[in-house]
């Protein structure tokens, strides 16, 4: 199965976010895919820079796929998947 690449925000209560690009098996909107040039993985970090203690959860993929099921409008609307920190 192919996978698309995601663009997701990954937030918490100690910064605004770190841009992600996730790969998944799902099909995703134009409105949020990756660019093919961005890496997978992490991106740009604002906020409180990369040592804000920000941890990636253990289940991303299941979080993106279900984010992506139950707020698909949102996430669309934003350009983003948001996905709170561990």
């Amino acid at each position: 199965m192919a996978l698309h690449r995601c663009r997701v925000k990954l937030v918490s209560d100690r910064c605004d976010g770190h841009d992600l690009c996730v790969e998944i098996q799902r099909e995703v909107p134009r409105e949020l895919r990756c660019s093919q040039a961005e890496p997978a993985g992490y991106g740009e970090t604002r906020g409180n820079g990369p040592n804000c203690g920000c941890r990636t959860p253990a289940d991303l993929k299941d979080l993106v796929c279900r984010e992506l099921r139950d707020n698909i409008v949102e996430s669309t609307h934003i350009g983003f998947v948001r996905i709170k920190a561990a």
